[in-house]
């Protein structure tokens, strides 16, 4: 039972790794863009905890829809499959990037509700609107990467990027 469990869990975290560190680099990355546009150039461990818990749930998120029927509705054509998941991926993120906003403005404000109202004042939409391009464009990259890498199987993947060029040339 123990070895059932465990590797179930194993499973799981396979499955969530490279989604993982993709966002992570992605979070951290925005958590930078953001401090810099706000001229706020400390590296706070609540912003460092919130890029991380970010990129963990954006990850989960990913694989609970992977498992929904939805994520396969459009999957005869590869770029469009691509573009399908991305808009799905996006949809969660962007669930995320308010519930992230929210946070800081229920606890200033008193109330989820509240919040919602001052966020349309205290948000600064612009900077919003360029967070979630970047989020966008990351989860487009992933979401490119993740057919290719299923289309030609993960051993030529690694092949093709860790082999030295005059192998590779031979083919």
């Amino acid at each position: 039972m123990v070895h059932k469990i465990g590797a179930i869990v194993l499973k799981e975290i396979r499955e969530a790794l490279p989604a993982t560190i993709f966002f992570l680099c992605l979070f951290h990355m925005i958590a930078l863009t953001k401090a810099v546009a706000l001229d706020d150039y400390s590296i706070t461990t609540l912003r460092a905890a919130s890029a991380t818990v970010g990129a963990l749930l954006v990850a989960k998120a990913i694989l609970v829809v992977e498992a929904l029927p939805l994520a396969t509705l459009f999957s005869a054509r590869r770029v469009v499959q691509v573009l399908w998941k991305t808009l799905l991926y996006g949809m969660v993120a962007l669930l995320f990037r308010v519930v992230e906003e929210i946070i800081p403005l229920a606890a200033k404000h008193g109330g989820v509700v509240p919040a919602a109202k001052a966020m349309s004042r205290e948000v600064s939409w612009p900077l919003f609107g360029v967070l979630a391009l970047w989020i966008l464009g990351g989860l487009l990259l992933y979401c490119l990467a993740s057919e290719l890498v299923g289309a030609i199987g993960p051993a030529r993947v690694k092949e093709i990027l860790f082999s030295t060029h005059s192998s590779s040339s031979e083919r």
